[in-house]
């Protein structure tokens, strides 16, 4: 019977999925260093989440790395020209031109217009 219960369990995908165990390899955490504080910031769009009031259902996050503060906004949709809003109105306009904006520059953000953008602040 144990035996049998083993065998369904590495069957079943769900229950493969939300096993304790984990599947990746061990890494070693890598350090972020920040010279001072507010610049250099880390950037990423979270979601979609349950709809919130607005039609909101993603969220723009920044975190500064020395200062571990943390800039939100909750978004309906994903576009170019909210994210260069929220990046000025978040992040210039409070705390000045960063030394480094970092993303993981996914689908859902364009190098070119965060060049061009950054560009039109200089």
């Amino acid at each position: 019977m144990k035996q049998d219960a083993r065998h369904l369990v590495n069957k079943c995908e769900k229950c493969q999925r939300h096993a304790t165990l984990i599947h990746q390899p061990a890494e070693p955490l890598n350090v972020m260093l920040s010279p001072c504080p507010f610049s250099q910031w880390g950037m990423d769009i979270v979601g979609p989440f349950p709809l919130a009031p607005g039609q909101k259902k993603f969220l723009l996050v920044s975190i500064d790395y020395f200062t571990k503060w943390v800039e939100a906004e909750p978004l309906a949709r994903i576009t170019e020209g909210k994210v260069m809003k929220f990046i000025w109105k978040n992040i210039i306009c409070r705390f000045g031109l960063p030394r480094e904006l970092i993303s993981d520059m996914a689908d859902n953000s364009k190098a070119e217009e965060y060049k061009t953008g950054a560009q039109d602040c200089t």
